[in-house]
């Protein structure tokens, strides 16, 4: 709050006075010691005045500090006012010299956009005039025009189209064996697991060799008996403390391990022992395949809820061989090797996986059952409710109807490269040189061939042809032929390359011109 100067000198004045009455008062009041106040109330009056003149000096001081600032500051906000009037002037002459400027420019838009429709007008007439004299020179309508010149122009793209996709065709073709030898080299070098031949003999080991005597039993009895219940033959050789069980089944070698060892606790062993352990041994089996089949799909990371029955026949695949090679880990190979390469290509890993383990699923019963496998592992895998494109891509891997997904064709694929790693399959010598020849003669049987011969173990045949009987044209069609007929007639492993060769010279003479 503010207050005038003058008013404060007023206040002080009033209190003064107030002091000098409260003085007077005071002496009157004590009128016994007024003598010795009188003095003191002198000098307090004094010193009142004194103070009070002080006080209105410094008052009227500040208010003139006060009145010289309020002029100065008024002084400044009149000379602020000034320059913004100026700036506000400014502005407005600019506002006014654009707005004259776009009053311009729009009569010049005006003026073109008129001189605009003038040239439309004049356009549209130089091509209805164009249109009539097409009309008349051509004999076709507007429509008809228009659609043969789109006719054309479809023909063209079409043309654009084959030539663009013949090129990438070509040079897709040029490189696919380059990626695919890349790719499958990528995938075979990151799985390092050893070849799953097994052998057909199987060695049990004696805690004495006196329980030699104790499976042999008189005259053989026992022996006979065991060999003619398992389907299995034992072999007693002169190796201290083990016998040798013999079979190319190794469910039966399996079961015949089994019951061995259970004899062996036996006091004494009889047929009726032999019969019943047996049974017993084969019971425990079932119920072991039904567990391991559980494991061995959890292992491989296939989900679902099945029956025992389908657990049982997974399970089996580790006692079935092809060419000695453990069918069990051949699903495992063939299974990681259609995952690997179905996501190097972005397919369904799952279908790729799935159809790469189970595709041999059919040769756990084959036996059993005398039909083909393929035919069996797609009965199966419908039965037990997967997928089409999954019983697709584990059954036809053998061709038995044309191959209709990428999936399959890589199923196909880690078949051949689990079953052609070297070593991976066996096959007697006679079994082996009986093919051999079986090839060699089919190259040989067709007219014009001049010698076939069977090279890298049987899988490439090369057939040399005489160049004057058979031209370069009829090679291709003569491959196939023969390709055909060692499919058709001749077992094998893995694949045969049917390699045709026609081989020509051409000898020039130069004479020496010295």
């Amino acid at each position: 709050m503010i207050y005038d100067l003058t008013t404060i000198g007023g206040l002080i004045v009033t209190a003064v006075v107030g002091i000098i009455l409260g003085a007077t008062i005071f002496i009157k009041l004590n009128k016994k010691s007024q003598q010795n106040y009188e003095k003191k109330a002198e000098e307090v009056i004094k010193k009142a005045e004194k103070q009070a003149e002080e006080i209105k000096e410094k008052i009227t001081e500040k208010k003139q500090n006060i009145i010289n600032a309020v002029e100065e500051s008024k002084k400044r906000q009149e000379e602020q006012f000034k320059r913004i009037e100026k700036i506000i002037e400014a502005k407005e002459k600019q506002i006014a010299t654009k707005e004259e400027q776009l009053k311009k420019e729009e009569n010049k838009v005006k003026s073109i956009q008129g001189e605009v429709n003038k040239l439309k007008e004049v356009n549209e007439t130089i091509k209805n005039n164009i249109k009539k004299e097409l009309q008349t020179k051509t004999g076709l309508t507007e429509e008809r025009a228009k659609q043969e010149v789109l006719e054309t122009l479809r023909a063209d793209l079409e043309l654009m189209k084959t030539e663009r996709l013949n090129f990438y065709l070509e040079k897709l073709e040029e490189e696919k064996k380059k990626i695919a030898k890349n790719m499958l080299t990528e995938v075979i070098q990151r799985y390092k697991d050893p070849t799953s031949v097994e052998k057909k003999d199987m060695t049990i080991t004696l805690q004495r060799d006196e329980q030699k005597a104790k499976l042999i039993g008189q005259n053989a009895e026992i022996l006979l008996h065991i060999q003619e219940t398992t389907g299995c033959e034992l072999i007693f050789n002169d190796a201290p403390k083990t016998i040798i069980v013999s079979s190319y089944d190794l469910y039966k070698k399996y079961i015949a391990n089994q019951l061995i060892k259970k004899l062996l606790k036996e006091r004494v062993i009889t047929k009726e022992k032999i019969t019943n352990f047996f049974k017993q041994v084969e019971e425990e089996t079932k119920l072991k395949l039904v567990s391991s089949g559980k494991k061995i799909l959890k292992k491989v990371n296939i989900e679902g809820e099945y029956p025992d029955e389908f657990y049982q026949m997974v399970g089996r695949l580790q006692f079935r061989t092809s060419y000695g090679q453990n069918i069990l880990k051949h699903s495992y190979e063939v299974g990681y090797f259609t995952l690997m390469l179905g996501g190097e290509l972005g397919l369904n890993i799952n279908t790729c996986k799935i159809g790469g383990f189970l595709h041999d699923l059919g040769k756990s019963i084959d036996k059993e059952v005398g039909e083909p496998h393929d035919i069996l592992t797609k009965q199966i895998m419908e039965k037990y409710g997967f997928s089409k494109e999954e019983v697709h891509a584990a059954w036809t891997h053998h061709d038995a109807i044309p191959i209709e997904t990428p999936e399959a064709m890589l199923v196909k694929a880690g078949d051949a490269i689990s079953a052609g790693r070297p070593g991976a399959r066996q096959e007697t010598l006679e079994k082996y040189i009986a093919r051999i020849k079986a090839i060699e003669e089919i190259g040989n049987s067709y007219e014009g061939v001049k010698k076939a011969f069977a090279i890298s173990a049987g899988r490439e045949l090369r057939v040399l042809v005489e160049p004057k009987t058979i031209k370069d044209k009829y090679l291709p069609e003569l491959a196939k032929t023969v390709a055909e007929e060692i499919e058709e007639n001749v077992g094998y492993p893995g694949k045969i390359k049917v390699n045709v060769i026609r081989r020509t010279t051409n000898t020039v003479t130069i004479k020496s011109k010295s």
